[in-house]
């Protein structure tokens, strides 16, 4: 009689759950009062007939037992949701709802963060306990019924979860980052994929934000071409001689080079301490953000109506802001800063007044994390924390039990706007060879997509003028193919089907580094290839990590001979 009690109950529950949850995330919780004191008799009914004496003995039979077990989870879950989480969400009112967190007049209501903060922490311990026990169950031995309701009630809390788990993250820090403690100051650098770098891309359009008592402003704009080149002395107190070395003169010394390393902690200090060497402030957190990064936030704003007329959005950025605006104003690279610098200034300031979807925001966020295309560095301790937390910290290829990690970056060497056209694959092999040695193959092969008819029409700023007096045809795009090998390793050899000359055997701390080098013409692939002995290693799987790029490359298996 228990069993079908439950069940009865559990059915009952299961809309009023859902219906609750829509009204919250709507910002409608004072209509789900009614909704919400029903929920709470059902859940309680479920869980008091799934306990006691008589239902344990139950459990422990074969077969039936672990049926028994699933709903007593579901019904315990359930009202541990419903009496922490959904009882306590809705007494606050329309309070608790995305809104809450989203800015109105470039302002955050700190008072209104503060006051749900207690609530998000229970929900967030309920919900991700819920979600931790339901998810632990077995269902392979489960009837249909109870298989589904498992299902149903799993699916159910993992759209809200997730969501919970960063809002209670988020808001007992949210204050003090956003000045209710004093001013913070959060500098975002733009990167541009159409001069690929390590890190993402050239560094382009930079904000200063200031957040004061909740207020956040765009206190000061610059690009990275408005830097001063610092001296070798700066340089060489931020950056090795060996990484200085491997990524050439610029970096270390030009702003827009800080990028030049796939290490989001040292671009973040050079780029700071230049802001701080030439602008006279020290910005506590850098923010990189890449197109694709910036396509995704304008998923959540919607479109944005640039000065010119343009109006730009999720689909059409990339092509708008990496190719189109070089040919739009083909003689003036001012104009073009400009363009940039509306194109951010307007994109944050839509996030600023309210235009934003909140839930798509974080997703966009979290999203671009988790691709490395925004990224971030602070030198607060909290900050940094939420960075790590938010997965925004980025990373260096890792060595696991199971696999070594290779890591594989690419680099404009032309002082061009060319990788809008770049395509390209990575095919990576191991072999043990007739010596007995190991060999890692990375082989990557680089496609100039441009019609080399298009050339003549094409921008010197998109050419890169004969390649800035290296004397490169017009309309070829050059890169430098960075290869990290696990540490411990060595790079054998690094050839490739175009001149090898600027290759280099290098190293980042502890991983040794093969620079190579591919020039393709348009419409032709070029390769480089590069061989890591592995002997010493362990033998284990190969992975690749790839640096984000506008066209993110494939990766599949090499075979080869040795």
């Amino acid at each position: 009689m228990s069993a079908f009690t439950v069940k009865n109950e559990l059915e009952a529950a299961r809309p009023l759950l859902s219906s609750v949850k829509d009204k919250v995330l709507d910002g409608k919780a004072s209509t789900a009062q009614a909704d919400v004191d029903e929920l709470a008799e059902h859940a309680t009914k479920a869980r008091e007939a799934s306990s006691g004496p008589a239902w344990w003995i139950a459990e422990q039979l074969p077969t039936v037992g672990a049926n028994l077990v699933a709903v007593r989870t579901i019904a315990d879950s359930v009202s541990d949701v419903v009496d922490n989480a959904v009882v306590p969400a809705v007494a606050l009112g329309d309070t608790l709802s995305p809104a809450v967190f989203k800015p109105v007049d470039g302002a955050v209501n700190l008072a209104a963060i503060n006051s749900v903060a207690p609530v998000l922490d229970s929900a967030g311990t309920a919900l991700t306990g819920a979600s931790q026990k339901i998810s632990a169950l077995d269902t392979s031995s489960l009837i249909g019924p109870v298989k589904n309701a498992v299902t149903e009630i799993d699916e159910l809390v993992g759209e809200v979860e997730p969501a919970i788990a960063t809002a209670k993250s988020l808001a007992p820090v949210l204050p003090d980052l956003l000045g209710a403690n004093g001013p913070r100051n959060y500098l975002l650098v733009f990167e541009n994929s159409a001069e690929v770098r390590p890190l993402g891309g050239i560094a382009g359009a930079q904000i200063l934000v200031t957040a004061d008592q909740g207020k956040v402003g765009i206190t000061r704009q610059t690009t990275g071409r408005d830097f001063k080149f610092e001296s070798e002395q700066f340089a060489n107190s931020h950056v090795s001689a060996e990484a200085r070395e491997l990524y050439l003169p610029p970096f270390g010394v030009q702003s827009q080079n800080n990028t030049l390393t796939p290490r989001v902690e040292v671009a973040a200090d050079l780029t700071r301490s230049m802001w701080a060497s030439q602008l006279g402030v020290t910005p506590d957190t850098v923010i990189f953000v890449d197109p694709i990064a910036l396509s995704y936030v304008l998923g959540a704003t919607g479109p944005i109506d640039l000065p010119d007329g343009t109006q730009l959005t999720a689909e059409n950025s990339n092509d708008v802001l990496l190719n189109q605006v070089y040919q739009t104003y083909s003689e003036d690279a001012d104009a073009q800063d400009a363009y940039f610098a509306a194109a951010a200034s307007m994109t944050f300031g839509s996030i600023m007044n309210g235009n934003v979807d909140i839930a798509k925001f974080v997703d966009a966020v979290q999203k671009s994390g988790a691709e490395q295309r925004m990224l971030a560095s602070s030198i607060d301790e909290t900050v940094q924390k939420l960075v790590t937390d938010a997965g925004l910290q980025g990373r260096m290829p890792e060595q696991s039990d199971d696999a070594h990690e290779l890591g594989v970056y690419y680099s404009d060497y032309l002082g061009s706007k060319m990788d809008y056209y770049l395509r390209s694959t990575i095919q990576v092999g191991q072999q043990t060879c007739a010596a007995g040695n190991r060999v890692v193959r990375v082989q990557i092969a680089a496609t100039n997509i441009l019609d080399p008819a298009s050339v003549p029409g094409l921008s010197t700023f998109i050419t890169g003028a004969g390649g800035n007096g290296f004397r490169i045809p017009l309309g070829d795009l050059r890169v430098f193919t960075y290869v990290y090998a696990p540490p411990g390793s060595t790079i054998a050899s690094i050839t490739g089907s175009t001149d090898q000359t600027p290759a280099l055997t290098g190293a980042d701390e502890d991983y040794p580094v093969a620079r190579g080098v591919i020039q393709a013409a348009p419409g032709e692939t070029q390769t480089a290839t590069i061989d890591i002995d592995v002997t010493d290693l362990p033998e284990k799987r190969i992975d690749t990590l790839v640096g984000p790029m506008l066209a993110q490359p494939e990766v599949s298996e090499l075979a080869f001979t040795c």
